[in-house]
């Protein structure tokens, strides 16, 4: 069947987070409001618990107020937008120089992510891309009903779509197992032996369209 829409992941396939502090500095800020973690399960859960509300946020003033009131007891206005200041101020994303290399493939296109759209919206995606978060979808990936959504929303059938992403067990399965054909992005070829069809850059996947359909 014709090829209709490509989905593509964002964290990894289209876009990076710039590290402009390192990861210790976040637990230092975390414990001058307040939050403590003793245990790496602690820290597990809060970083399971960050990615859950990030993608359903407006804002950083509503994920800062989310997170807190869910470890803190009636955390303070001051602590809550100290929180948001400081993810705003660290917390930022570039895409990839070789994005360029698929604006102008002639497909739709849409972005399936977990990340919050008022994070990932200044970078000019939605020139080109419909961009799909939690709020949109309501689920997160690898629930197929993640993808079902954006499937639904376009009027595309599984069959005629294909998904890009680097993450084989979030990205790629739950796409395959609704029937759509699928693309992995392993930027630095980390990973052998992989199923999967198989690109290091997006300049690559132009080529790859033709024997995929």
């Amino acid at each position: 069947m014709k090829l209709k829409l490509i989905i593509f992941d964002f964290y990894k396939t289209l876009g990076f987070q710039v590290s402009k502090i390192e990861l210790k500095d976040f637990f230092v800020f975390y414990k001058k409001i307040g939050v403590e973690f003793k245990t790496e399960e602690d820290i597990k859960a809060f970083t399971l618990l960050f990615s859950e509300l990030i993608g359903c946020s407006a804002n950083w003033l509503e994920l800062g107020k989310n997170l807190l009131e869910k470890v803190l007891e009636k955390p303070s206005p001051e602590k809550i937008k100290a929180l948001a200041d400081f993810y705003k101020e660290n917390i930022v994303y570039q895409l990839y120089d070789d994005v360029k290399e698929i604006i102008n493939l002639p497909y739709r296109k849409a972005v399936l992510t977990a990340n919050a759209k008022f994070l990932i919206k200044k970078l000019g995606l939605e020139k080109f891309a419909k961009l799909f978060t939690p709020r949109e979808t309501k689920f997160l990936k690898p629930d197929p009903k993640a993808f079902l959504a954006v499937l639904e929303n376009l009027k595309v059938k599984p069959e005629e779509t294909i998904m890009v992403g680097d993450e084989i067990e979030r990205d790629l399965i739950p796409a395959q197992n609704l029937g759509m054909k699928t693309i992995l992005i392993d930027r630095g070829n980390k990973i052998e032996d992989s199923p999967f069809k198989k690109i290091s850059s997006l300049a690559e996947l132009k080529n790859l369209l033709e024997p995929v359909v």
